[in-house]
């Protein structure tokens, strides 16, 4: 009997595929079948992945930790670019004839402030890590700061026009009376103002007058601005000699960045 059937089924199927067609046997039993076919090959491609997935899972892992750390690092640089950006920023807007490069020197940023007996002190550190020098001259966009008095690589000590051990020479504008510039003692509101004394009586100086550094001295170059006259008044120690006082060009009070000149003595 399957023989039999077995014969038939074989003669039916070569004699429809001899007409280009499927036996009707043949179009049962592939409807019967499409279902478990579909069955079978979805189970089969799910349980592949699988396999691929768990393989391949600690190759996943690690490259999904390297790209955190990626993530993270470029967020670090970010964070860096952003704060080189703001400090840039702050450079051209305290020290702009830096940028500029009309004058030429170091940029430093102050990182201390004391007090001592004679006034205060700033300490600096060189932007870029360049190593100061005693005697460097130090100032900013607007005018003398003072001088490095101390220096170790890129930081350095810096002795300010207010304190009492600085004394600078100085030339007023337009007169080109001289004199010396020295402290004062701090205002009631905590001003600090230098004084110009050595000002005999024909001297010829008034209220708005600039002073600027003089050729006379071993410190500085000549032509920095110091700072602007305030006031005249007869020195205590005679009528005939004046005194000028002065407000000086740099904020003294607020400095955050400074210009390090080393071709200063």
């Amino acid at each position: 009997m399957l023989c039999l059937l077995a014969v038939i089924l074989t003669y039916w199927q070569h004699r429809a595929h001899g007409g280009g067609q499927q036996s009707l046997p043949e179009q049962v039993a592939q409807r019967l079948m499409q279902p478990l076919q579909s069955t079978v090959a979805s189970v089969f491609n799910w349980s592949y992945g699988l396999f691929v997935s768990l393989t391949h899972a600690r190759e996943l892992t690690e490259e999904n930790r390297r790209l955190r750390d990626e993530n993270a690092r470029l967020e670090a640089e970010k964070l860096d670019l952003h704060q080189y950006f703001l400090e840039n920023k702050e450079l051209r807007d305290k020290l702009g004839f830096v940028i500029a490069g009309e004058v030429k020197g170091v940029p430093a940023r102050v990182i201390g402030r004391s007090s001592t007996a004679g006034g205060p002190k700033i300490t600096i550190e060189s932007v870029g890590s360049r190593e100061l020098e005693v005697g460097n001259m130090v100032r900013t966009q607007q005018g003398l700061v003072g001088r490095v008095i101390s220096a170790q690589k890129s930081r350095g000590d810096v002795l300010l026009l207010s304190h009492s051990d600085h004394a600078v020479a100085a030339t007023v504008y337009p007169s080109g009376d001289q004199g010396m510039v020295y402290a004062m003692a701090p205002g009631p509101a905590g001003e600090m103002l230098l004084q110009m004394e050595k000002l005999r009586g024909e001297a010829n100086i008034r209220v708005g007058d600039v002073v600027v550094t003089s050729n006379l001295s071993g410190i500085y170059p000549p032509g920095i601005r110091i700072g602007t006259v305030i006031r005249v008044q007869t020195a205590p120690a005679s009528s005939r000699a004046f005194r000028a006082i002065i407000k000086p060009a740099a904020d003294l009070k607020n400095i955050t960045y400074v210009l390090v000149v080393r071709s200063a003595k």
